[in-house]
């Protein structure tokens, strides 16, 4: 069996990159952040990428005195938005990432963009390298919905719970592509109220915030309404093969570390890491090599049957 050779035929300057660092500079009691963690990204962004731009899209009243950026948008805070798990109404910051995000990179010029939370740190320019490796990896048209692929986190980009399949748990972390494929990403429309039942079952699951924020922005570019009501085995009647399918063609899944991310101390610790798509998983998906087998595949197969398992004893 053959598979792609990757090769860098393009290769993108600095100055056509534009990093979009959105989110508080300050921690509030919330959401503890690093002290000057916004600080130290932006230096370690100028010392890897001298020529490329940074900005910074945060709330009005935030201390942005001496970080150097090069564009400092002070926005309205949209508050937050509601989901209610049955009765239970519970508070969340996807309108407040959204409409960063999305602000942020409208400011943008370059042809490229990096949207970064601000208490992230880059710390490597292997994102760059991903994209730049695989811009030529053969993707069918179909199902292409992005011009190109955007490179981003494995972090709490879940692939199953309990032995079922998870769909759309896309990492939310960091996103790096074509500025005009963010912004179908990150874009202007709020997400509204969303209403969930529980269904029975062993450790069935409310859908997670990384999966309704993005069918929220796949429903726009699907021009269809997508809704899941639990966090497993449900495909929002798009098929059970559609997002693997969908991440193939569209994304580039990569460990934080290989990419040049330090997604710092607060996710170090995140449990499932056996359970979410790296970049080993991608380059099978997308055809690009074999199915890999590790530690991690195996840890993440014998939590998978025990799963199944258990939802066979205790329905």
């Amino acid at each position: 069996m053959s598979f792609y050779k990757p090769e860098n035929d393009i290769k993108i300057d600095d100055k056509d990159i534009t990093f979009v660092l959105q989110g508080p500079v300050s921690s509030s009691k919330s959401r503890a952040q690093i002290e000057g963690v916004t600080e130290q990204n932006v230096a370690s962004i100028r010392e890897l990428f001298p020529s490329s731009t940074i900005i910074l899209s945060t709330w009005k009243g935030q201390d942005v005195a001496n970080l150097g950026v090069d564009k400092v948008l002070l926005l309205d805070d949209p508050g937050q938005n509601s989901v209610f798990n049955d009765n239970e109404e519970i508070k969340l910051n996807n309108n407040r990432q959204l409409h960063s995000a999305h602000q942020g990179l409208m400011a943008v010029k370059t042809r490229y963009a990096a949207k970064v939370r601000t208490d992230n740190i880059i710390k490597g320019r292997g994102f760059v390298d991903l994209f730049e490796r695989f811009a030529s990896a053969p993707r069918v048209p179909a199902i292409s919905y992005l011009k190109n692929r955007v490179v981003t986190s494995s972090t709490f980009f879940i692939s199953s719970h309990i032995g079922q399949p998870v769909h759309f748990h896309k990492s939310d972390l960091f996103d790096f592509g074509e500025t005009q494929d963010l912004l179908k990403i990150w874009h202007d429309l709020p997400v509204p109220a969303l209403h969930f039942s529980k269904r029975s079952g062993y450790k069935s699951r409310y859908p997670a915030t990384e999966q309704f924020l993005c069918l929220h922005w796949l429903s726009r570019l699907m021009n269809k309404k997508l809704f899941i009501n639990t966090k497993a085995g449900d495909d929002a009647g798009l098929g059970p093969d559609f997002w693997r399918t969908f991440i193939a063609h569209n994304l580039i899944v990569c460990e934080p570390a290989k990419m040049g991310l330090d997604v710092t101390e607060r996710f170090y610790q995140r449990g499932n890491i056996a359970l979410e798509y790296d970049l080993d998983d991608w380059k099978y998906m997308a055809g690009l090599s074999g199915k890999p087998v590790d530690k991690k595949r195996l840890k993440r197969s014998l939590k998978n049957l025990e799963g199944r398992l258990l939802r066979r004893i205790f329905k």
